[in-house]
């Protein structure tokens, strides 16, 4: 009976009216209806006597009017019948009598007109001269739909509860740049609404401004560095703050203070009678049916709800590098293990780059020669992070001996950080290949070591002699390498690659050619390539800045590649990438000239004829000079070459020529056929 909760807004609207700008639902009305009642019936009755009492032909008159509808017109009533009164009825007991009163109200609407006119007996509570009043605000005076200051005696009390929920954030608080924070706010006392008032979602921007050390609200978007949402969720509401700008990390305090009104419910509480009875007198006299000073009060209680923003918290920004890495350095990896030694964990990373990556897990393998396959296979392992074994594995105890090891080491990145696609790493100061992985890099094979007793002495190596490298090509030509070393050479090749001054690249080994994206499948025109080759000294040696190389029997100058790894402090190089002077630059194959194929049947042409014309005629004119083969042969070698010009030559080619020549000795032969002709007529 006391309790309360909120209605749905499309409800109130429906059955609800604005009173001193509260919304009052219409089960308040009712509860005092059945107070008022008995008085709605006396009142009603006098009609329904008339009309029993005129119940005759002379009804059709319309003198005195048969009203079998009137009980249903008093709308505001919500009562069919005269009720007794209900001291203190609930309200839960009033709303299914509001309820009934729909279904007699739709017949009305749907009743003949005439049925509906002919309800003019209501006029004897209106002024004569108001005949269009309707027959509903007939009982107006009974006071039932006035809900506060109604001089029909009934009357309401109200009592306003106010309800806060506090919304405080903690006192402080870390925002990282591309993240959020959630917060939810404690539960709304009596309930969240089933359907939230609009302006309880918001989105709010701030500006982090350095000077004043606050976050400032802004209108603008795009000067926002942190943006604030609320919106309810259950019975609660909830923040959500993201870092999407691009202010320099730091404090800064946010704060706001705001009372925002949730809503009301009112709930009905009892009724208070006063001077007696209300309705008195005559039923049938509808005039005398209010006792002056009687009054029924119902009393009521609206409990309002607000939010009360109370957030004074200290926001720390923490701007975050998104710029991807470009250098990863790996260091201090031990590869100079002893027989017997058990493998351990020393890699490091530059303490610059703490805050960027870190190591995920160190890597020794066992390798092995396949003989059936040629390759190198692993046999055993040994990880710094224990959970990388699995079942089966055969793991490292120790180092042995004569026996092969390769280190590979995985890096683990930290917070947003990303690899840039031209990313370096450096193992001890070497490059080394590296695989990106899930959330860092891999480097397999960053470096390898042959297990062997300690060394007495270190020798330097003079000279690098390299035998039998193919060193240049024709366009169009693929790659091949063929270097080799003397036997007991102290310089060890690892590798041969070429570089194309387009950026090609091609190496003999698969393990870096299948990773170049700009290959070399076949030399190209116009491309300078040079040579290069990869070299580590045998055990016990080392390269020198003035180690010199000989190739092929030539010396040959070279630059050192910078993922050659020397030693800082007495200048030794252990692994040699060179880059020689020994380039070539390919140039483009001509295309042979096409061989002409003769005419069996060659005929003059227009084009040719004046300049084989002059060289045919002074030979032919004396007509009793012979004509003999070796004059016809004369005739084309003057004929061929001597008037045409160069020019010409250039222009028309080898085929020009050769045809020109060949209309010249047919120009000859039929000259000499027409002499013959000629004696034999004169014989």
């Amino acid at each position: 009976m006391y309790g309360s909760r909120f209605d749905k807004q499309t409800q109130r609207e429906r059955t609800c009216s604005l009173v001193h700008g509260t919304w009052r639902c219409v089960g308040a009305k009712i509860a005092c209806a059945g107070a008022c009642a008995l008085m709605v019936g006396q009142l009603l009755l006098p009609s329904v006597a008339l009309a029993t009492e005129y119940a005759d032909p002379a009804a059709a008159t319309g003198e005195v009017a048969a009203a079998p509808v009137t009980p249903t017109v008093a709308e505001d009533t919500a009562a069919p019948a005269p009720v007794p009164v209900a001291p203190a009825a609930p309200m839960a007991d009033a709303a299914p009598v509001a309820q009934s009163t729909a279904e007699p109200q739709q017949g009305q609407q749907d009743a003949p007109a005439a049925t509906v006119n002919d309800a003019t007996p209501a006029e004897q509570n209106t002024p004569s001269d108001n005949a269009a009043t309707p027959a509903n605000d007939a009982i107006m005076p009974c006071g039932v739909t006035d809900a506060t200051e109604n001089p029909g005696g009934v009357n309401f009390n109200t009592t306003v509860v106010d309800h806060y929920t506090d919304c405080v954030l903690p006192g402080n608080i870390t925002l990282e740049k591309g993240q959020s924070y959630t917060y939810d706010f404690p539960d709304v006392e009596g309930g969240m609404p089933d359907e939230p008032l609009c302006e309880l979602v918001e989105t709010k921007y701030y500006r982090a401004d350095a000077v004043s050390g606050t976050l400032a609200e802004v209108q603008d978007t795009s000067m926002s560095d942190v943006t604030a949402h609320f919106e309810p969720v259950g019975d609660h509401m909830r923040l959500t703050l993201t870092f999407t700008g691009a202010a320099a990390g730091g404090s800064y305090r946010l704060t706001r203070n705001e009372v925002l009104y949730i809503g009301a419910a009112l709930t009905y509480t009892g009724t208070d009678y006063e001077g007696g009875a209300i309705i008195v007198g005559d039923p049938d006299d509808i005039f005398n049916a209010y006792q002056p000073g009687s009054s029924i009060t119902l009393n009521e209680t609206r409990d309002d709800y607000y939010l009360r923003y109370a957030i004074n918290s200290e926001i720390t920004l923490v701007a975050s590098e998104n710029e991807a890495l470009h250098n990863l350095d790996v260091n201090d990896v031990k590869t100079d293990y002893a027989p017997g030694e058990a493998p351990r964990a020393t890699a490091t990373i530059p303490a610059a780059d703490a805050d960027k990556y870190e190591i995920a897990y160190e890597c020794w393998e066992e390798m092995e020669l396949d003989m059936e396959s040629g390759e190198s296979v692993p046999v055993a392992f040994w990880y710094s992070d224990p959970a990388k074994y699995t079942p089966g594995m055969k793991k490292i105890d120790h180092f042995e001996e004569g026996k092969f090891y390769m280190y590979s080491v995985e890096l683990r990145l930290k917070g947003d950080n990303t690899v840039a696609d031209d990313c370096e790493m450096n193992v001890n100061g070497h490059w080394a290949h590296h695989i990106k992985t899930v959330n860092g890099v891999f480097a397999p094979n960053a470096d390898n070591m042959l297990c062997e007793q300690p060394i007495d002495e270190w020798r330097a190596i003079d000279v690098i002699e390299i035998n039998g490298a193919t060193t240049t090509f024709k366009a169009g030509d693929k790659p091949v390498f063929t270097a080799n070393v003397p036997t007991g050479s102290n310089s060890l090749p690892q590798c041969e690659y070429w570089t194309g001054s387009d950026g090609s690249e091609v190496n003999s080994v698969e393990f870096w050619d299948q990773h170049i994206t700009n290959h070399i499948d076949a030399f190209k025109p116009g491309v300078t390539y040079r040579y290069g080759i990869y070299l580590k000294p045998a055990r016990g040696f080392y390269f020198t800045p003035d180690t010199k190389l000989v190739i092929n029997g030539q010396e040959c100058g070279y630059q050192m590649g910078e993922a050659s790894v020397v030693d800082p402090e007495s200048g030794w190089i252990y692994t040699l990438w060179l880059n020689t002077d020994l380039t070539f630059t390919p140039e483009a194959t001509p295309a042979p000239d096409p061989q002409p194929t003769p005419d069996p049947k060659p005929t003059p042409q227009p084009e040719v004829k004046p300049e084989a014309k002059p060289e045919v005629k002074p030979e032919t004119k004396p007509a009793a000079k012979p004509v003999t083969t070796t004059t016809t042969t004369k005739t084309v070698e003057k004929t061929t070459p001597a008037k045409k010009p160069d020019a010409v030559l250039v222009a028309t080619g080898d085929t020009t020529a050769i045809t020109v020549a060949a209309l010249g000795i047919a120009g000859a032969t039929v000259a000499a056929a027409g002499v013959a002709a000629t004696k034999r007529r004169k014989r």
